[in-house]
């Protein structure tokens, strides 16, 4: 079944993305260039046809709520980001392929989650976990991945973009699954800091006078030649809940790299720095994490992944999924009045 309101993506070849993002991040800036401009944005595509220039996409949902994508061009990378869900869309440091996954076609619908890219996953991981035991809350990985958040144009330029959500925003109904009370009071702010690097960096503070509780996760997708092919370094050693199994028992890594042969779903007790190996592509993809108590490591397997409607057949390949993570056990409490980050670097080495 097609769907309606999506968004179809497309790669360039790694040599003419360098090369036109590095042209355009001298050549904008001279143009004075207002990229809101529909008329604007044909000249800039008829120039760097390889970069999507536009910001404003042709599709508002129910509550006139416009689905708005920026492209950010710099000399050092180019990226895409959603402000439904402050959703990091793609990244590639200049001269190299995407680092941060998306597939073929993005699908837009106003309470819908991304597919794809970086999800923020708060206040909840999956359907949450309350004394002591998976629960039931909706919607699924919480409410921040399927909000509107709202884009800081002061506080943002070329290689950096903030947003920010409000409690006041969501609904009581919503807000009162928190495992620390009903009435929660917070603000989140979420910083972008495209480059060589690539910088995701969530905090909340608590406004109220109680402690805040909460789960998250930074859900990165990291595109891979072949995921069989491909694995994580770094995990040698530690323990996880493995979420594939009935119960979720506790096992251990061993002193083996984790590899991807059949659907992998895990959360690891460590918080270390982690390496992507890839064959395929021939590079390394360095993942590391502050403010974070576990990693979660995921890829469907072929047989889940051809299941997942907002992928094509065999897409489950093009990518692996390494995550900061503070839940179950590891949930985050911040008390009145303070804040927690937890932050994600991408990088690549060959």
């Amino acid at each position: 079944m097609k769907r309606t309101g999506y968004l179809p993506c497309t790669f360039m070849d790694d040599t003419s993305r360098s090369l036109q993002a590095r042209v355009a991040a001298i050549l904008i800036p001279a143009l004075h260039i207002k990229l809101e401009n529909s008329g604007n944005i044909a000249i800039l595509q008829s120039i760097f046809p390889g970069i999507m220039f536009q910001r404003h996409l042709a599709y508002t949902g129910r509550m006139n709520n416009t689905f708005t994508i920026r492209d950010i061009v710099n000399e050092d990378a180019t990226a895409s980001v959603s402000d439904y869900g402050a959703h990091v869309l793609s990244w590639a440091p200049a001269g190299e392929q995407a680092v941060v996954w998306r597939p073929k076609a993005i699908y837009l619908k106003e309470g819908t989650a991304i597919r794809g890219g970086v999800p923020i996953i708060f206040p909840w991981f999956n359907s949450g976990f309350e004394g002591g035991h998976v629960a039931s809350k909706t919607p699924k990985h919480g409410f921040a991945r399927n909000s509107f958040w709202h884009y800081d144009e002061e506080g943002s330029s070329d290689v950096l973009l903030r947003y920010t959500l409000d409690s006041s925003e969501i609904g009581a109904d919503i807000l009162s699954q928190f495992v620390s009370g009903p009435n929660p009071q917070f603000h989140a702010v979420y910083t972008i800091e495209v480059g060589r690097e690539l910088t995701m960096s969530l905090t909340v503070y608590n406004d109220g006078d109680e402690p805040l509780s909460y789960e998250e996760a930074l859900h990165t997708y990291l595109q891979v030649g072949d995921a069989e092919q491909s694995q994580v370094c770094g995990l040698e050693g530690a323990d996880y809940l493995d979420t594939v199994l009935d119960g979720d028992p506790r096992c251990s890594q061993g002193d083996e790299p984790v590899t991807f042969q059949g659907m992998v779903d895990r959360i690891y007790y460590s918080a270390d720095t982690l390496e992507l190996r890839d064959p395929v592509l021939q590079r390394t993809i360095i993942v590391a994490k502050q403010g974070a108590a576990q990693t979660v490591v995921w890829n469907p397997g072929e047989q889940a992944g051809n299941a997942i409607g907002d992928l094509g057949d065999g897409e489950w390949r093009g990518f692996v999924c390494v995550e900061a993570v503070n839940n179950r056990d590891c949930a985050v409490v911040v008390p009145p009045h303070d804040s927690h980050t937890l932050q994600q670097t991408l990088a690549v080495k060959h």
